[in-house]
């Protein structure tokens, strides 16, 4: 089963994580990158833009579950909820059989974890479990720390 966790950012980039949960329940790291959109295309053409390089990814990794950590209303820039939004309508219209659009308390139950948990693990005060050696976790960005966490609640799902 493959996953996959978005953050998006306002600053017209996105944050994703793609995990494989194998058949000895260990969890294989696809991939952990980041889209810029270019600044140079305008509003609609930025979210085509979206639209079409999600679905690229969706389709190249036969993602099958995907959570998207959106934005905490408080201080959300009106982009970062168009982006979330065509994120959204893209997975509804993919193959993607399990998807949930939430915040932290939403999804924090699927990691077994603390809500609490999940922002000191993403601000690198704990160290997540179920990171591979080969990924320093101290030396991922807070952008990339939230992917893994929401990748891995992807699973769960």
């Amino acid at each position: 089963m493959i996953s996959i966790g978005f953050r998006v950012y306002s600053d017209k980039k996105i944050y994703y994580c793609i995990v494989e949960k194998l058949p000895n329940d260990d969890i294989n790291y696809l991939d952990i990158s980041s889209i810029d959109i270019p600044r140079a295309l305008t509003w609609p053409e930025a979210l085509a833009y979206t639209r079409n390089t999600i679905l690229d990814i969706l389709n190249l990794y036969a993602i099958k579950k995907t959570i998207i950590r959106i934005a905490e209303l408080d201080g959300a820039s009106i982009e970062r909820c168009y982006i979330e939004g065509v994120l959204q309508e893209t997975i509804a219209s993919s193959l993607v059989e399990k998807f949930l659009a939430g915040q932290i308390a939403e999804f924090t139950s699927l990691l077994n974890i603390p809500r609490d948990h999940f922002k000191k693990l993403a601000n690198n005060e704990l160290q997540f479990e179920n990171i591979p050696q080969e990924i320093d976790w101290r030396k991922l960005t807070k952008a990339e720390r939230e992917t893994i966490l929401t990748a891995n609640a992807a699973l769960n799902l």
